[in-house]
């Protein structure tokens, strides 16, 4: 299995470690990098608790990149201020979160990135500006980090249809799309719950 690409995620006593592992799936992979703090899995709606992004993010910095600072209470400052107005909306907080701190790593010579597995949920990774060249020639299609702000935090669902039709609906991460139907023929894709009959494939973009 290629772990190249996860391994810039880590300092050398980290990659040392994990290369006495043996892992038979991506399944596990994933799992270990989470079990040890590598990544962090927060869901699309937000944090379990406040200050868990921010946390993760100045850990892995100060493995990156010994002595390195990150201000935490700012982002978080500018989260209170968008509930207070009540101008975000159910999943805007992670990504308000991550455009904050990512605005940062220009002076300490990191970056956010995501790695992306096809779900809901936010899977996050801090690695050295120095080794972006490297995410962005990986090529294995199950392992694709991206930094973040190089996606729009929208998904594609696309469904074709009995008919022939080949239906698709952008919507923004964690929407359902409920109580619709095939623009040609006018069958029901979509019921009132959000759920098909039919395979829906989804492309975050």
């Amino acid at each position: 299995m290629n772990t190249k690409f996860s391994q810039l995620l880590m300092d050398p006593k980290e990659q040392e470690a994990m290369a006495q592992q043996s892992f038979t799936s991506h399944e596990d992979l994933l799992a270990y990098l989470l079990d040890h703090g590598i990544l962090l899995q927060v869901d699309w709606k937000g944090e379990e608790h406040e200050f868990q992004i921010g946390k993760f993010l100045q850990g892995r910095a100060a493995v990156l990149l010994p002595g390195t600072s990150i201000d935490i209470e700012t982002p978080y400052g500018k989260l209170r201020d968008a509930v207070k107005k009540e101008s975000i909306n159910a999943g805007d907080s992670v990504p308000l979160l991550l455009k904050s701190f990512q605005a940062q790593q220009k002076k300490t010579g990191l970056t956010v990135v995501l790695l992306d597995i096809g779900n809901d949920s936010y899977y996050i990774g801090l690695i050295k500006q120095s080794d972006a060249a490297g995410l962005k020639k990986q090529s294995d299609p199950v392992w694709r980090f991206t930094a973040f702000g190089s996606l729009s935090g929208e998904v594609l669902y696309t469904v074709n249809c009995d008919c022939g039709s080949m239906n698709i609906w952008q919507v923004k991460r964690g929407e359902k799309i409920t109580d619709d139907v095939c623009q040609d023929c006018g069958k029901q894709i979509f019921d009132e719950e959000g759920n098909s009959s039919f395979q829906v494939i989804k492309d975050y973009i």
